[in-house]
């Protein structure tokens, strides 16, 4: 290590020990909430970190038979099979070609994989830069939009995301038992 790096890792450490020896700021008082900013297929949008139950790197996901195209297959997780949809088809959009980067845990009856592209960052939003909007989705999804850095991003709505799941899991389960 040349002089350089060492001085440079110095002063990293004192900066790094001496972001802990800083008063704890107060509260502002304003509610926040802590948000993934991900793209599924060519959509950047926004998730609740409190709608999720966890997020894979690199799932390993295996192809299964099923009449339902968001559905991309199963995964394994600490001993347990969970089915894995397609973000973005869930949402209305193709479904991207090639394996999913990330995958986001919800819990449904048990956990189900999300599975999307590209994690682009978490931030940290105040509630009141959260606000309503009309449904910009076929499938009704995006209620609320947040400003991120310079964008205004949609906010999915996981559990409403789970019910139109549901209802046409349902719907596709009446039809085989014809």
């Amino acid at each position: 290590m040349s002089e350089r790096d060492h001085t440079s890792a110095a002063e990293l450490k004192r900066a790094f020990d001496g972001a802990f020896a800083q008063p704890v700021r107060p509260d502002s008082g304003q509610a926040r909430e802590d948000v993934l900013v991900l793209r599924a297929g060519a959509d950047t949008s926004i998730v609740r970190l409190s709608q999720m139950r966890g997020l894979l790197a690199r799932p390993n996901i295996v192809p299964v038979p099923s009449p339902l195209q968001e559905l991309l297959g199963i995964a394994g997780l600490r001993g347990a099979l969970l089915p894995v949809y397609s973000l973005a088809a869930l949402q209305g959009r193709p479904p991207p070609e090639g394996a999913p980067a990330w995958m986001i845990l919800i819990e449904v009856e048990g956990l189900v994989g999300l599975a999307f592209e590209e994690m682009v960052g978490y931030v940290r939003l105040d509630r009141d830069d959260i606000a309503a909007q009309p449904a910009t989705s076929a499938t009704g999804l995006t209620t609320q939009a947040a400003r991120v850095g310079e964008a205004l991003r949609p906010l999915l709505d996981i559990p409403s995301l789970v019910e139109g799941l549901k209802r046409r899991a349902g719907v596709v389960g009446a039809h085989r038992q014809e």
